[in-house]
């Protein structure tokens, strides 16, 4: 059995591995390694590196053409990334490795324009496949107030009232995840609780402005609606640490109903799942 994954650069052009003529095999992608950090002859600590994996492809077309073609369109996607120092992906399945193309060594080349034997170097600073999974809260206004107050076996920082929207969002990872949360304007000083740990920003967002929380960059950035970016890092509440990450399992969520935001998991892997 072929390999078959995809390759899309920063523009999101896309090379399909493993059909039309361009075709994997068996390869070091699901292959990982933790770095063994040693005091006084005792295991300290484990730290994963910069990584490097070799992706063995062939390419064996039926015409002179398509053969030139797909050697071309193999290198200039991937060198794109290359020349702009911006990641690729390598897309496994549901899971992704953002890399670059570091490296090509061919063989048998001379034989025919129609084929090529190549051993493809990639490398990443960021070893872990991704899978990213949206979950979106939506509200029309706030609640309306009244209610009894809703007290919670997890000690929140306050209790929330009946002017907080209450869902849940399920985290099906086996150990806590990264996240990012894209609240959207507009909405001023938007707090959000997730299984009891406050995400607040102290910042205006306008309509048409959205305002994205990344805990793996860990960077708080205001998109305007004129496109330009704004770093609102020195804008979050620092009495509650805005990376967090969220627990796995089912995690209740709260907020004032005032705002639409969200939430996409990043389940991160040494090696993506097996399927």
């Amino acid at each position: 059995m072929l390999e078959q994954f995809i390759y899309k650069n920063h523009q999101n052009e896309e090379m399909r591995f493993g059909e039309e003529g361009v075709f994997v095999n068996e390869s070091s992608l699901r292959d990982y390694e933790w770095k063994v950090v040693s005091d006084n002859n005792r295991i300290s600590n484990l730290q994963k590196q910069i990584t490097t994996k070799n992706i063995p492809l062939v390419i064996a077309c039926d015409t002179e053409e398509e053969g030139i073609k797909k050697k071309n369109q193999v290198f200039e996607v991937m060198e794109k990334d290359a020349l702009v120092m911006q990641y690729g992906r390598i897309i496994l399945g549901d899971y992704y490795l953002k890399c670059y193309c570091t490296g090509s060594k061919k063989t048998g080349f001379l034989e025919s324009k129609k084929e090529l034997h190549t051993t493809l170097t990639v490398s990443t600073d960021c070893p872990n496949w991704i899978r990213e999974t949206t979950t979106m809260f939506r509200d029309a206004g706030h609640s309306q107030g009244g209610g009894k107050n809703l007290d919670y076996r997890r000690d929140y920082p306050s209790d929330y009232t009946s002017e907080f929207k209450n869902k849940t969002l399920v985290n099906e990872n086996f150990v806590e995840s990264n996240f990012r949360i894209v609240i959207y304007g507009p909405v001023i000083n938007p707090t959000i609780y997730i299984a009891g740990h406050e995400y607040t920003v102290n910042i205006e967002i306008s309509e048409n402005e959205h305002l994205t929380i990344d805990s793996i960059e860990r960077t708080i950035v205001l998109t305007r609606y004129d496109g330009t970016l704004f770093n609102a890092f020195g804008d979050r509440n620092k009495a509650s640490y805005i990376f967090q990450k969220i627990p796995k399992g089912n995690c209740v969520v709260a907020w004032d109903g005032s705002f639409g935001f969200d939430v996409v998991l990043c389940e991160e892997r040494s090696e993506p799942k097996w399927q």
